[in-house]
């Protein structure tokens, strides 16, 4: 047991401590051991159970354990284990009267067995109740604003009853009553009492650690804090609202452990902060969604307080109507729990209570109104239970079709109508909305023009939406007044109720209820639960129509983000075109520039060395002859010529002369095709398409590519393949085309690389194969393969995108095969395409007009 406390209390490690409470309630049971088993059901029922389950399940504990204690004769803790049974009544929200009866039997027995903590515990209780019950010093209710509240009961004096608590060191009780005391005192609006009460049992928290008050002590504080803020300074404001989020914060904690228990008081705290923060449509949704919560788990004194703080907060927005619906649920709240002297406050505060209230019983007939065929017992009540439900249910909507949905589900239920339709005004115009039916368990949300409907009284609703008045008839169809209308007449009609939904003197739309089974179905107490339910739709459908709104703003800025990224990318990939293009253009211009260069400064030596060789070999060859002359002449030279001759072996020379000769004429030939070939290659003066020879751009991007391609002594040389077809003059732009060749032959080059270098195997042949063909849509065809070591598909998605490159970080810039794709495609109206397969190669495809489909060319 001390090791829960100290997980929950000191470590707040509440799952744990819930666990070892688990295993000490199974071990008593086990092992019946009536004297532990009192004590474990003490520890789980009222520091452990109520932070996972809902407070009834403590109270089944408690009783489980007092018989235990009563079997052991361990009277001190079945005295512990009774006055926490009413601790958790009180929370619970269980009727007063009951609660009293329960205390006062309790007290009998604490008395009797001298237990003095659990004694002085439940007479703070009793205090309490009998304050709410109205049984303490009567007050002056005129005068509650200005009296001090009294709490003496029977002939114990508070004062004494605190003295009796300091002087029993009983700091357990006292601490309890203190924070019980600031709810009562906040509940009659004594701010100042109700604050000093909860700073005073703030001293004494280390005392009720773990238990249930803690909780409530955290609760009352906060509300005395947002009740306080906004009549203080702005300083004091910051203080309050840090210790509201504090506060909350543990709250929270609280209510994601246990729902039942605790949401709800986080939910309206929430309310409070939102209200005093001027966040109108979140305040009116969290008093909502608290109120449901604490009704839901049947939390009535704080349903009650939910509805009054709502009610609240529509008389500071002048919305006296919507502040009456909640006034009354709130009244009838605290009738149910019991607390009469808060019914007397609030008919005080509120005069008007007493014209709207017309049922005071204790307990209201939760039960809803079937349709009969006896009309009289609908004239008998009002069936407000109808009003606190479907106000409940319609304001906890802010989804529009969901409204509609559920409001038109109630009314029907409750009104006694076998069909339903709810009108609109839209632009001026009434338009359906919502229409529902008996026979079918779905509700039609959708729109349609009111002409455009057959199934409506046309002549009724119009009168409605003019004189804003409202339309009962007993019998449609029988009264003169609406009978030459085409669908009364036609069907007969009987009961129809049509009533104006109105707010803040607007129109907002016009409901429609029909029963055609029985006359009289709508009762004026019938039309006066409508009116009073239209002033909750109208708020309803206000804010669902400003959710709609601003649901349609977002969605709409949404797109037009979305555009505003669709464009952006646009522009992005039109600056990555361009950017390639600029590349292109420059890298164009930089070897335009270096051919240019190259031409002019080789060119001319060449071609001189070039048209020199030819006399040189005639001179050569006539000095040959002559020293042949000589030598026929002269067979017996002198010593000294003959050893010359030795020397220079001039047999060789003459021989090797004519050799060299050749041999530098072949390479003055091929200096001399080269310069041609980058000429070619090149053209950069050509700037608009010109009718070319194909396979010349393709030898010469070859020879220029000679040195990569050629066998070396430790690597094989790259095999040229050239299935040439029969092709005519090309017109396109030869430089341009010349680089998109240059583009897909050095790729292939470095893939056979690549491969040649991996390649163990001796008879591997790096090749590249070219083949040209007319098609005959009259283009030319031109493959590039190689067998290297292909592409996978992910790579081939994406190959022609700009930077996209599958070689090593710094060999390529990935713009080779975007330039090459845009010169084919966007330049020439051709295509690219690539065709791979890992392990069995790559093949380019270009497909080019042979002349151009327009523009000017030579």
């Amino acid at each position: 047991m001390h090791t829960q406390r100290i997980l929950n209390s000191s470590l707040g490690d509440y799952h744990s401590a819930y666990q070892f409470g688990l295993l000490a309630l199974k071990l008593t049971d086990k092992w019946e051991i009536s004297g532990l088993k009192c004590k474990a059901c003490a520890g789980f029922a009222n520091a452990l159970s109520f932070w996972f389950k809902h407070i009834k399940e403590s109270n089944i504990i408690n009783n489980e354990g007092y018989g235990a204690a009563l079997e052991s004769g361990d009277l001190e803790y079945a005295g512990y284990l009774l006055h926490n049974t009413a601790i958790n009544s009180l929370f619970q929200g269980r009727p007063i009267s009951e609660i009293w009866k329960e205390v006062y039997r309790y007290l009998q027995f604490t008395q009797k067995t001298k237990n003095q903590l659990s004694t002085d515990t439940l007479i703070g209780i009793k205090n309490i109740i009998e304050n709410l019950q109205a049984q303490t010093k009567k007050m002056d209710i005129n005068s509650l604003k200005d009296e001090k509240i009294d709490f003496n009961i029977d002939k114990i004096n508070e004062t004494e009853y605190l003295e009796n608590c300091q002087q029993h060191q009983n700091f357990y009780s006292l601490c309890m009553y203190l924070i019980n005391k600031s709810y009562v005192l906040y509940l009659y609006r004594d701010l100042d009492a109700a604050l000093h009460s909860i700073l005073e049992a703030k001293k004494y928290l280390t005392f009720i650690k773990g238990t249930v008050p803690t909780t409530e002590f955290n609760f009352y504080y906060s509300l005395i804090l947002a009740a306080f803020y906004p009549h203080i300074s702005e300083t004091k404001q910051k203080e309050y609202w840090q210790q509201l989020e504090k506060n909350q914060q543990q709250m929270k904690t609280w209510a994601d452990n246990c729902q039942e228990n605790f949401e709800h008081k986080y939910l309206l705290v929430e309310a409070e902060k939102a209200s005093i923060s001027g966040k109108n449509l979140e305040a009116i949704d969290l008093y909502n969604q608290a109120i449901e919560s604490a009704q839901k788990n049947e939390f009535i004194q704080y349903e009650a307080l939910g509805n009054e703080l709502a009610a609240k907060y529509w008389l500071n927005q002048n919305k006296f109507k919507y502040a009456k619906v909640h006034l009354q649920e709130a009244y009838y709240g605290y009738q149910n729990w019991g607390a009469t002297r808060k019914l007397q406050d609030l008919e005080n505060q509120y005069p008007e209570l007493q014209n709207i209230l017309t049922v005071k019983n204790p307990i209201i007939d939760t039960q809803t109104t079937a349709i009969s065929n006896d009309t009289k017992k609908h004239d008998q009540s009002l069936d407000l239970a109808t009003v606190i439900k479907a106000s409940q249910a319609i304001s906890s909507e802010i989804v529009l079709d969901k409204l509609l949905s559920k409001l038109m589900k109630i009314l029907l239920e409750n009104a006694g109508a076998e069909k339903g339709v709810l009108l609109l005004l839209t632009e001026g115009k009434l338009i359906t909305k919502a229409e529902a039916t008996l026979d079918s368990a779905e509700v039609v949300v959708q729109e349609s023009k009111i002409n455009e409907h057959e199934n409506l009284p046309l002549t009724i609703i119009n009168y409605v939406e003019r004189t804003r008045q409202d339309i009962v008839l007993s019998n449609a169809f029988a009264e003169d007044r609406f009978t030459t209308d085409s669908y009364v007449a036609q069907n007969q009609l009987k009961s129809v109720l049509c009533t104006p939904i109105i707010n803040g003197g607007k129109l907002i739309g016009v409901l429609y209820l029909e029963n055609n089974l029985i006359t009289g179905a709508f009762t004026p107490e019938r039309l006066e639960i409508l009116r009073l339910l239209s002033s909750q739709v109208a708020v309803s459908l206000e804010n669902a129509i400003l959710y709609t709104f601003v649901e349609q703003k977002v969605q709409e800025r949404t797109q037009e983000l979305n555009e505003k990224n669709l464009r952006l990318e646009q522009t992005l990939q039109q600056l990555q075109h361009t950017q390639s293009q600029l590349i292109q253009s420059e890298k164009m211009s930089s070897l335009g520039q270096l051919v240019a260069g190259v031409a002019h400064e080789i060119n001319n030596p060449v071609g001189f060395i070039y048209g020199n060789l030819s006399p040189a070999t005639e001179y050569v060859s006539d000095l040959l002859s002559l020293i042949d002359l000589y030598q026929e002449h002269y067979p017996e030279p002198v010593e000294e010529i003959q050893d010359e001759i030795e020397e220079i072996e001039l047999e060789f020379i003459v021989e090797d002369l004519q050799k060299l000769l050749n041999s530098m004429k072949v390479g003055t030939e091929r200096i001399r095709d080269i310069v041609i070939s980058l000429r070619n290659f090149s053209r950069l003066d050509e700037a608009e398409m010109k009718p070319v020879n194909i396979h010349e751009g393709i030898d010469s991007t070859f020879l220029i590519l000679h040195t990569r391609i050629k066998e070396k002594s430790d690597k094989r040389g790259v095999e040229i393949v050239r299935n040439y077809g029969q092709l005519p003059q090309v017109i396109c732009y030869v430089s341009q085309m010349n680089q998109v060749f240059m583009n897909l032959f050095s790729n292939a080059i470095d893939a056979l690389a690549f491969l040649r270098d991996k390649q163990q195997e001796f008879d591997y042949k790096p090749t590249i194969t070219v083949s040209t063909e007319v098609t005959e849509s009259n283009t030319v065809k031109i493959k590039i393969g190689d067998n290297g070591s292909g592409i996978n598909s992910e790579a081939l998605s994406k190959i022609f995108d700009p930077f996209f490159t599958t070689k090593p970080v710094g060999a390529g810039t990935g713009l080779g095969l975007s330039i090459s794709y845009s010169i084919v495609v966007e330049k020439h109206q051709g295509n690219l395409s690539c065709v791979s397969e890992v392990g069995k190669g790559t093949e380019f495809i270009i497909e080019i007009p042979i002349k151009p489909a327009t523009g000017n060319y030579s």
